[in-house]
């Protein structure tokens, strides 16, 4: 089997200071990349005053090591300041490959009628905001070498809800549309981008309640791994997203059953409700791409079931301008 290696590669990691991103880092720069430690330094939740020491360490380590490294200490919530990050990785090093944004924050869980809107702004910050500016400084970049890989950090949260985490779970599932939308648009400029929602025992993990076996078989690296497959320039998906921890792996996917038409001129509240069994129904359910396929599967299903539809659909294919 061969190794996969990545001599000369540099890679951004946000939020490599402790836990996930850390082992990152030191899997990354163990296989020949160099590595910009990003991390604000501040508390579990995003308080406190930033701390330019958890980067700095992380980076020494990695030197000491025989890598190469970059010590970061940057808010990514700050588009200016990552644009400053990013341009100093381009002196170094030349050029940016890879981009990890593993930072985030968390709120302490509770009911949403006490939940903070203050704590949506602050995770939101991080986790969304963050995850744009670091992707979109370092496209320009990629677009120009015509090759790149993004990785998302996402969340079973994110994915399917967590009660009393409700904050944490929005901005998780914005970068679920997020991925979806830059693979797209990076399928014709070599830059593929994924998700990948861990499960590891870290500081962060105990503070949202996992389960303390979980420190003997969900280590950190074992998210690496997937993460590393996914940065490498043989990764062979792009707009996917999967859930990792322990050794295990599984794919994540938004589906849309085959849904059913309902005629215009009968349609109403009642024949909705009537028909909901046939809507539910996931017997041949598919998995759009993106929203475009979506949206064709829709029309495909109308030009189907109404010929005048179908008919207005053509012209308006015909005399749709030239991209």
């Amino acid at each position: 089997m061969t190794t996969l290696r990545f001599d000369n590669q540099v890679a951004l990691i946000t939020g490599a200071g402790r836990g996930i991103g850390r082992e990152h880092a030191r899997l990354l720069a163990s296989r020949g990349a160099h590595i910009v430690v990003n991390d604000y330094g501040v508390g579990l939740r995003g308080s406190e005053r930033s701390d330019p020491s958890l980067a700095d360490a992380v980076a020494r380590g990695i030197e000491a090591a025989g890598g190469s490294s970059l010590s970061a200490c940057c808010d990514i919530g700050d588009a200016a300041a990552v644009q400053t990050m990013v341009n100093r990785a381009l002196e170094r090093f030349g050029r940016l490959d890879v981009v990890i944004h593993n930072a985030s924050v968390y709120a302490p869980p509770s009911g949403f009628a006490e939940a903070s809107a203050e704590h949506l702004e602050r995770i939101l910050r991080v986790n969304v905001t963050g995850g744009w500016n670091v992707a979109q400084a370092a496209w320009g970049s990629m677009t120009a070498r015509g090759y790149g890989r993004i990785i998302m950090t996402g969340s079973g949260a994110g994915f399917f809800g967590r009660r009393k985490d409700h904050a944490y779970g929005i901005a998780k599932s914005a970068l679920m549309a997020f991925t979806k939308g830059l693979a797209t648009e990076g399928a014709e400029l070599g830059i593929k981008v994924n998700l990948v929602a861990p499960i590891a025992f870290t500081d962060h993990a105990k503070l949202q309640g996992i389960p303390p076996l979980m420190e003997r078989f969900a280590l950190p690296v074992h998210v690496s791994n997937l993460v590393a497959v996914l940065a490498h320039e043989s990764c062979p998906v792009s707009g996917e997203m999967f859930h990792c921890g322990g050794g295990f792996i599984s794919r994540v996917f938004v589906g849309e059953t085959p849904g059913t038409v309902f005629p215009a001129a009968s349609m109403s509240p009642e024949a909705v409700l009537a028909g909901m069994e046939r809507v539910m129904e996931d017997k041949g359910a598919c998995i759009p791409a993106n929203s475009d396929r979506s949206g064709a599967r829709v029309s495909a299903a109308l030009a189907a079931a109404n010929p005048d539809f179908a008919e207005a659909l053509a012209v308006a294919k015909r005399d749709r301008p030239a991209r």
